[in-house]
C-alpha cells in the first residue's frame, strides 16, 4: 500500500513539473494550442492523481466544486509566472482557487521572498527557498516573518556583546603602571635598560 502510495505521489510530481514546465516556457507570451492541451493533460492527471492519492490515504476524494474554468486556469498560470512563482501554479489549479484568491496567494509568495532576501543579508545560512517551503505547510506571510526573525534573534544571541571594559588580565595595577613608565623612560633615554 505504502509503495503504491509513494508511485501516486512520484507521477503527481512529474504531472505537477510538467504544468509548471508548460508554464515557465510560456512565461511573457500565450500559450500555443499544443501547450494549452499539454496543461490541460498534465493538469487532469494531477487531479485524478489528487483522488487516488487521498482514497489510498483514507481521506475523501477530490471534491468535484475544486475544478475552476479553462480561462481562470490560464489566468492563474499567467499570474504565476509573472509572479515568479510558476511552481504554484500546479498547487493553485489542483486546490481550485478563484482568480482573487490566487492573487492573494501569489502576493504574498512574492512577500515571503522579499523577506527572506532580506534575512538572508544578514544571514547567509537561512535557506533560499525557507519562505516557499513554509507557504507550502500553509504558513502566513506573518509566521514566516516570525521564523526569520527568531533566527536572526538566535544568530545575534551567539555574538558576545558588553557594555563595559574588560578588566585587566595578568600584570595589573600598580606593577603594570611601573613597568610601563620604566619602558618609557628607557625610550625617552632618561634611564639605562636593565
Amino acid at each position: 500500500m505504502a509503495a503504491d502510495l509513494a508511485a501516486l505521489r512520484r507521477d503527481r510530481a512529474k504531472a505537477s513539473a510538467r504544468m509548471s514546465e508548460l508554464v515557465a516556457a510560456a512565461r511573457g507570451r500565450s500559450m500555443t494550442d499544443d501547450e494549452t492541451a499539454n496543461f490541460e493533460t498534465a493538469s487532469a492527471e494531477v487531479t485524478r492523481l489528487d483522488g487516488e492519492i487521498s482514497a489510498a490515504e483514507g481521506k475523501n476524494t477530490v471534491d468535484a466544486s475544486t475544478t475552476i474554468s479553462r480561462a481562470d486556469a490560464g489566468q492563474i498560470a499567467r499570474l504565476c509566472a509573472d509572479g515568479g512563482v510558476p511552481g504554484m501554479t500546479a498547487t493553485l489549479l489542483t486546490e481550485g482557487v478563484s482568480v482573487d484568491d490566487a492573487k492573494k496567494r501569489i502576493a504574498a509568495a512574492g512577500e515571503a521572498t522579499n523577506l527572506v532576501a532580506l534575512a538572508r543579508r544578514k544571514d547567509a545560512s537561512i535557506p533560499e527557498d525557507l519562505g516557499a517551503k513554509m507557504l507550502a505547510e500553509g504558513k502566513t506571510v506573518e509566521d514566516i516573518r516570525t521564523a526569520l526573525f527568531d533566527k536572526l534573534v538566535a544568530a545575534e544571541e551567539k555574538t558576545s556583546i558588553s557594555s563595559h571594559i574588560p578588566a585587566p588580565q595578568g600584570n595589573a595595577g600598580a606593577t603594570a603602571t611601573r613597568t610601563s613608565m620604566e619602558r618609557q623612560l628607557v625610550k625617552a633615554g632618561l634611564k639605562k635598560d636593565a
